[in-house]
């Protein structure tokens, strides 16, 4: 019942993701060998496997396109495959030239070359062609059906007109050419690096042609390797004088790569080089909850283990949400892992087995925690003032004897936190006597038993912390701010008011100025005029005559002096 479950789960999955086409990820599908060269009649297989990169995923599909005048399939085996079921079964077509597929698993896997699918092929003619995939889609064990895949990679295929004695592609190795030296001791065990599988205490996931390399001394005349799964085998053909060479890829096990050199005393020791592979992931392992996938239960105990065959299990990551996962070694791990204290609410959980080629395989749950009674909150201080000693009060009720935490926050930021117990009454409150800068608050109120389980979360109203007023009457009040724009107020209404005044006055003032111009011409006029007359009156002596033209001149220089004077008034 459990394993059709997790069946329709992944069909519903696949059938999400391959309806959608964003790429999230750098998973990779490709054939292998990606070379092969074959003989008339010859038969060979192409397996289809998938680079995970690194993330779980539990559907592929794929379109593999080849010659159909150089090719045809012969079968296609799912022995060996990750995939548990297929949306459409491996199907061929050879005089299309085509094989698709679309399988999944009910778990996800990962590594750097998980089997899919392996297709036997046999030649039809002579020549070369490329096996092509096209239509691929990888989608991620995330919940989501997320296409993953970025990368597909063919295969090229050389059918020659005489038979072939290896399948692949690797060339012989590139003979050197030269007298070897004079040798005084027979030669020790070759240092050799093997480029894909350098430490031979590992293991490892990948399935390429790799490259063997060695520092080739003087007196060396020929080498002899092997490529076996005897740890102590020792080499004797010689392959000629040369410092490197290319090995097909290698299927998985404990495989021994062994390298020897002679010279004119002989062969020297072996070098045995361990070469360990694995990638098949775990076996797949249903993943539960003790107190099951709903609970008031603030810390579920998981129930999970499985095994690995090959490398063997290394460790369990444990991720819950998308928090940084919980690692725990396999080694002694007896079945049952304690969550974390979990808040209400719906929490994804998910499990990864993960072996020592670093192959995994996972499952997930969601687990909906339920929240216990929460509180309610019946008082909270409304404002108060940032200098103020008597700090923010919150009350309320709650379940008898129950803890209630209370949380200051402001913009999200948590300032203060605190825990009370509600009495037998089921009464609590609490204060806040710290300083608080001016702004708004809320306090954040939960409730929590002896387990750690909580409540909802119930938020205060509004609190506003201000600034002392300068300025208080009745319920009018200034603080500093409001005090200062006052006093700019205040200033700006005198400063308006005394202008106002100011021109009032000098209004006033001209007015009188212009009446007092007018009154001095006036009477500098009709004293000029009664000089001229005196002085135009017949028998006035002529010192008199003097006299009265030079008071004339000095009432000209007295009428222009007052007025520019009462001018510069009028400025």
């Amino acid at each position: 019942m459990e394993n059709a479950r997790r069946a329709a789960l992944g069909f519903a999955v696949a059938v999400v993701f391959f309806a959608q086409a964003a790429i999230a990820s750098a998973a990779t599908l490709f054939l292998t060998p990606g070379v092969t060269n074959v003989g008339p009649g010859q038969k060979f297989s192409v397996d289809v496997r998938v680079d995970g990169a690194g993330s779980g995923f539990n559907a592929a599909q794929a379109t593999l396109r080849f010659p159909a005048n150089l090719l045809q399939v012969v079968s296609v085996d799912k022995a060996g495959s990750q995939f548990s079921f297929w949306l459409q079964e491996p199907t061929f077509l050879n005089d299309q030239g085509v094989v698709s597929f679309i399988g999944g698993s009910p778990y996800g896997v990962s590594g750097a070359a998980i089997q899919v699918l392996r297709v036997t092929f046999s030649p039809k003619g002579t020549g070369k062609g490329t096996i092509s995939v096209t239509d691929a889609a990888v989608t991620a064990s995330d919940g989501s059906g997320t296409n993953i895949l970025s990368t597909t990679t063919d295969a090229t295929i050389t059918v020659s007109p005489k038979n072939v004695t290896s399948g692949g592609a690797v060339p012989p190795p590139q003979q050197i050419t030269r007298t070897p030296s004079s040798a005084t001791v027979v030669e020790g065990v070759p240092t050799v690096s093997v480029s894909l599988y350098p430490d031979g205490t590992q293991w490892y996931s990948q399935v390429n042609p790799f490259n063997v390399s060695w520092n080739l001394p003087m007196d060396v005349s020929a080498v002899a390797t092997a490529i076996n799964k005897q740890p102590n085998f020792n080499p004797t053909a010689s392959e000629g004088l040369f410092d490197n060479k290319t090995f097909d890829a290698l299927s998985d096990g404990i495989w021994y790569l062994h390298v020897r050199f002679q010279n004119t005393l002989g062969w020297g020791p072996t070098s045995h080089n361990r070469i360990a592979i694995d990638t098949e992931p775990p076996l797949g392992f249903p993943l539960t909850a003790l107190s099951g996938e709903t609970s008031d239960n603030p810390a579920p105990t998981l129930q999970f283990k499985t095994d690995d065959a090959l490398s063997g299990l290394k460790e369990y990551d444990v991720r819950v949400d998308t928090n940084e996962p919980i690692v725990i070694p396999a080694k002694g791990f007896t079945g049952s892992e304690t969550l974390p204290l979990l808040s209400p609410g719906d929490h994804r959980v998910q499990v990864r087995a993960v072996d020592y080629a670093n192959n995994s395989v996972e499952d997930f749950i969601v687990l909906h925690i339920l929240p216990i009674a929460s509180p309610t909150i019946s008082f909270t201080t409304g404002q108060i003032f940032s200098d103020s000693q008597g700090g923010i009060t919150v009350k309320g009720s709650a379940t008898p004897g129950i803890n209630v935490v209370l949380n200051v926050e402001r913009d999200t930021a948590t300032i203060a936190s605190s825990t009370v117990t509600a009495d037998a009454e089921g009464n609590w409150q609490h204060t806040f006597d710290q300083s608080f800068a001016n702004g708004s608050y809320s306090v954040n109120v939960v409730s929590q038993d002896s387990r750690g389980a909580q409540s909802l979360t119930i938020i205060s109203p509004t609190i506003k912390v201000l600034a002392r007023p300068i300025v208080q009457l009745g319920a009018f009040q200034l603080g500093t701010s409001g005090a200062f724009i006052l006093l700019l107020l205040i200033l700006a209404a005198g400063f308006g008011g005394g202008y106002y005044y100011f021109k009032l006055q000098r209004e006033t003032l001209l007015r009188r100025l212009q009446v007092a111009q007018s009154d001095v011409g006036k009477v500098f006029k009709i004293i000029s005029d009664d000089a001229q007359k005196l002085k135009n009156t017949p028998g006035v002596p002529p010192e008199n005559a003097m006299i009265l033209e030079r008071l004339q001149k000095n009432v000209e220089k007295m009428e222009g002096y007052l007025k520019k004077e009462l001018e510069n008034i009028k400025k």
